[in-house]
């Protein structure tokens, strides 16, 4: 017993020491310290007060809103009501697409507006309500209701639209009519935007960016993995101290104080390691796709084959489904004789968009020329860059070329004009 008691002593006596030079160097280190303070208020203990980059702390998207999209590259992301209405296109990611409609009825007329953000601005700026007040007009539709539903998104490009059309149709979807409205970001993205960024000029607008945000290089994936293990053992570590009674000790508190700032020294240099990773993501396969070898004049061309042929495709599809096809090159302020624009509407439609201006006047002419070829092998295929060719009033309201009221009436107008003569030649 006396043995028992001397050992428990000693035991005693060998904890007072520790706890007491514990303490002296939680003294002399009082930053240790607080560390478990910061911990147990639920607080980062290695926090430093300014704006670092961590895995944990999620950076804003490019553009917000917008989602990955496994096959049309990206929409906008679905409101909580999209999602708990009736089938739609909102649901689905378009925006402002309209009800989902799966069964043909032969008094009601469903049309598809395809394209990128001048077919979207086009379809929710009195666009697409325009196009259907003067197609209601035809005899074909006379007395039937129209309805429009809209498949455009900004910033999409072929083959996203060629896409959109080809999901919604094994989606069941139903169109009687589809409308593409398209050409300027065709050829002035790839050049203007995907190519400087090292993006195959294919691959959608922005796509680098869009990549980025999901951290999909194979070395990242790795780095995150490690940076998840390390926050949660430092997390466990924590909670078992935090929930212990020996909390209160000071050569716990120690202990555990040096353990952390050893974890949080790796997860730092983790951190580290993937800001530099996510800073050269852009050579990544994802981001990136195939190298593109070429000059402008070949890019251009290239770009005008890839939507001729892309409006082939769409017509193909649309016809197998009975549903009548419509292409529409779109008017653009850039293309040299489409409008005249005075001092005023310069100031908004040219003033910081010149940079366009060349690609347009590489790209249009060959989408020009490409489109009359599409005349040929039998696509309803209508040139729209000289409809505001003789309007003097301002049309343009940005200096990439969307268009306000006006612009939309009259473009509406001469697209019901070019479906009439169409239906009324075939008839």
């Amino acid at each position: 017993m006396r043995r028992l008691f001397s050992r428990i002593l000693w035991v005693a006596i060998a904890i007072g020491i520790v706890e007491l030079g514990s303490w002296g160097l939680l003294a002399l280190a009082p930053a240790l310290d607080v560390r478990m303070q910061l911990a147990a208020a639920g607080l980062d203990p290695g926090a430093r007060g300014q704006a670092q980059a961590r895995i944990d702390r999620p950076t804003p998207k490019s553009v917000t809103g917008e989602s990955i999209h496994p096959y049309l590259g990206y929409t906008v992301t679905p409101s909580n009501v999209a999602l708990a209405g009736p089938p739609s296109l909102d649901a689905l990611g378009f925006p402002n697409g309209g009800q989902l409609i799966r069964e043909a009825s032969p008094d009601t007329v469903v049309i598809g507006i395809f394209g990128g953000s001048v077919a979207a601005y086009f379809a929710a700026w009195g666009g697409a309500q325009a196009i259907l007040d003067d197609l209601q007009k035809l005899p074909r539709f006379a007395g039937k209701k129209l309805i429009a539903l809209t498949a455009a998104h900004i910033g999409w490009k072929q083959p996203q639209l060629l896409i959109a059309l080809a999901y919604l149709q094994a989606l069941g979807v139903h169109f009687d009519v589809a409308i593409l409205l398209d050409g300027f970001n065709e050829v002035v993205w790839p050049p203007f935007e995907l190519i400087p960024a090292g993006v195959f000029p294919f691959y959608p607008a922005h796509w680098n960016q869009y990549v980025a945000n999901l951290d999909v290089a194979t070395g990242m994936r790795e780095r995150i993995g490690i940076v998840g293990l390390l926050k949660q053992r430092r997390e466990r570590w924590t909670q078992r101290v935090l929930s212990s009674p020996l909390r209160h000790s000071r050569f716990v508190r120690l202990v555990w104080s040096l353990y952390d700032r050893a974890l949080e020294g790796q997860l730092e240099t983790q951190r580290i390691a993937l800001d530099t990773e996510r800073a050269t993501e852009g050579k990544d396969f994802a981001a990136t796709g195939p190298p593109w070898r070429g000059g402008d004049d070949a890019l251009a061309r290239e770009l005008a084959s890839f939507w001729f042929e892309c409006s082939l495709e769409m017509r193909a599809l649309a016809e197998a489904r009975g549903t009548l096809f419509f292409h529409f090159l779109q008017p653009n302020q850039h293309l040299s004789g489409s409008k005249p624009i005075d001092a005023e509407e310069a100031a908004v439609a040219i003033r910081g968009g010149e940079g366009f201006a060349p690609y347009v006047a590489r790209g249009y002419p060959l989408l020009r020329e490409r489109g009359a070829e599409l005349r040929a092998r039998g696509v309803r295929y209508h040139d729209l860059t000289q409809i505001y060719a003789d309007v003097q009033e301002p049309i343009y309201v940005d200096n990439i070329g969307h268009v306000g009221a006006l612009g939309n009436k009259l473009m509406a107008a001469a697209m019901a004009e070019a479906i009439a003569a169409d239906l009324s030649a075939e008839r």
